[in-house]
């Protein structure tokens, strides 16, 4: 469950909002949109968002306490009782997410009109947790590396919103879809972030369905078929989904695309796929797209 920073939440009207949207400073707004794409970011992972050149780590983590905690007190943000870390961790293994005002703030910012009903999350287990928070680590190093390239991250969706339909009326669940643009163009990616926790037979199967969908004429969100990243946790993990299970589709004729699906480890993820945009000849790869 979250911590209610904000016992007046049911005051936090239409009227309200728009006008919190004209007088809210924009370094409080900036948290915003990071915590609508991902579920939920950590004290950490927020400074790094945060961090400049002209700040050290100890005036980034006052900043980010000073932020969050006005969002806490204006509705918009919420902080999870589960800390990450332990209290050791301190502020910087807090876990925070956007509420419902804060989706409505956003949207009411962008002269949008308001979301749906927004999914409340159960308290998270620690496997859910985990997994999430590993999803926000890539977003996390995305945004970081882009910072340092000229690569933007133009779409970060995930779960059920980077959910896609296939072919035979089933659905691709993958754990986040992305978009990297460099100039006037773009690489699609779906995302699944390995944990270690499932045996191999079910990542096969997994890839399988990526593979059925792909041979089927099937294509993403952009109609653009995106490329599949496996990220793990270690490189012994990697090499045994590339053995076990990439290497085997390899010598299955059925499934010729078998370039589709890589894994790596998590660590290394944001790098490669960022020096797989840079790389790819988009004139011929089928998976960058021209925006031009």
């Amino acid at each position: 469950m979250t911590t209610n920073t904000n016992p007046a939440r049911c005051r936090l009207t239409s009227v309200y909002l728009r006008e919190l949207a004209t007088t809210l400073p924009g370094r409080y707004t900036a948290v915003l949109p990071h915590l609508e794409r991902v579920p939920m970011l950590t004290g950490a992972q927020l400074d790094r968002l945060l961090a400049t050149t002209a700040t050290d780590r100890q005036t980034t983590a006052r900043v980010r306490r000073r932020i969050m905690a006005r969002l806490g007190r204006l509705g918009l943000v919420a902080t999870l009782d589960r800390r990450v870390g332990g209290a050791r961790a301190g502020s910087a293994g807090h876990v925070y997410t956007l509420t419902t005002g804060g989706h409505r703030f956003l949207a009411i910012s962008r002269n949008q009109p308001p979301p749906g009903r927004v999914r409340r999350s159960r308290a998270p287990g620690v496997m859910f947790l985990d997994h999430t928070l590993a999803i926000s680590d890539l977003y996390v190093d995305l945004v970081c590396a882009s910072r340092t390239t000229e690569v933007t991250v133009r779409q970060f969706a995930t779960e059920p919103d980077c959910w896609h339909p296939t072919t035979s009326g089933g659905w691709l669940r993958p754990d986040a879809y992305t978009v990297l643009a460099a100039n006037a163009y773009a690489d699609c990616w779906w995302l699944e972030i390995d944990r270690a926790t499932e045996p191999l037979p079910r990542i096969r199967t997994m890839c399988h369905a990526y593979l059925d969908h792909a041979t089927s004429g099937g294509t993403g969100p952009d109609q653009v078929l995106p490329r599949v990243l496996i990220t793990t946790p270690d490189q012994r993990r990697a090499d045994a989904i590339d053995t076990g299970v990439l290497t085997r589709l390899r010598a299955d004729a059925t499934h010729p695309d078998t370039g589709l699906i890589t894994a790596v480890t998590h660590h290394e993820a944001a790098e490669f796929l960022i020096t797989e945009l840079h790389t790819h000849n988009p004139q011929s790869d089928a998976q960058t797209h021209h925006f031009g």
